[in-house]
């Protein structure tokens, strides 16, 4: 059983360090936290000196690197998801369905800044501009005009 574990912390980890630059720390991090986790799915031992991965000290979280250069994160037709490398136009569902996680998890996970990295892309935040501008939203006085419209 624990050689069963042990394959599957391997292809595991192997699988992730493929996408993502390691420290050679975060690397042994890595095997630790999926060791555990599966031996601990399965009833088994945990390694010694290692703690489960939600059972880490809050203060502790470590950021991650991003795979790809920060620059190439937000493009005009898609933004590119740093959990699991897909293109797409907006991020914030696909955070929440996916990988669990409220954008503000995702920003302090890779040491981002909302302001710098938004979670949608350049086009689609244009076409929701003029949308908005379209119907009169961010105009002063728009409550007012609706109300006479009504």
């Amino acid at each position: 059983m624990a050689s069963e574990v042990l394959k599957l912390t391997a292809q595991i980890v192997i699988s992730h360090a493929s996408m993502s630059e390691l420290t050679p720390n975060e690397l042994v991090e890595e095997i630790k936290d999926v060791y555990n986790l599966l031996a601990s799915l399965e009833g088994g031992e945990v390694m010694a000196g290692a703690a489960l991965p939600g059972e880490k000290a809050r203060g502790a979280e470590v950021v991650k690197k991003p795979s790809v250069p920060l620059n190439e994160i937000v493009k005009e037709k898609y933004v590119l998801c740093l959990e699991c490398g897909k293109k797409m136009r907006t991020l914030k569902a696909h955070l929440r369905k996916a990988h669990h996680l409220a954008p503000a998890e995702y920003y302090r996970r890779y040491g981002l800044e909302p302001k710098k990295f938004p979670l949608v892309c350049k086009e689609y935040s244009e076409q929701r501009r003029k949308l908005a501008k379209e119907k009169g939203l961010g105009e002063r006085g728009f409550r007012r005009k609706a109300k006479e419209k009504a």
